[in-house]
């Protein structure tokens, strides 16, 4: 096997392991040395993989693409303003 498809391979285990889609992956390097990957995801995460390793931590979706999610907003007649649920439970 060449080593270049050997690297692909170490990389296409990464991610399958990790749950990491192609399309968020920022940058990936392969060290030959220790025979790691290592993988920055758009969400600024840093997953080093060993091969054949399982998963060291579970990723979150805010980790992996970056975008934050989504907090419902309700109108609050009281305040005259939009304003989350937590926020207004704190009130």
């Amino acid at each position: 096997m060449n080593t270049e498809n050997k690297d692909k391979a170490l990389l296409e285990e990464a991610l399958k392991v990790y749950e990491i889609p192609q399309q968020w992956v920022f940058a990936s390097r392969v060290d030959k040395e220790k025979d790691t990957v290592i993988i920055v995801t758009n969400g600024g995460k840093k997953v080093i993989h060993k091969r054949g390793e399982a998963a060291k931590f579970k990723l979150k979706e805010e980790e992996i693409s970056g975008f934050l999610p989504k907090r419902e907003m309700f109108f609050s007649d009281r305040l005259n303003q939009s304003i989350t649920k937590d926020e207004l439970t704190k009130r």
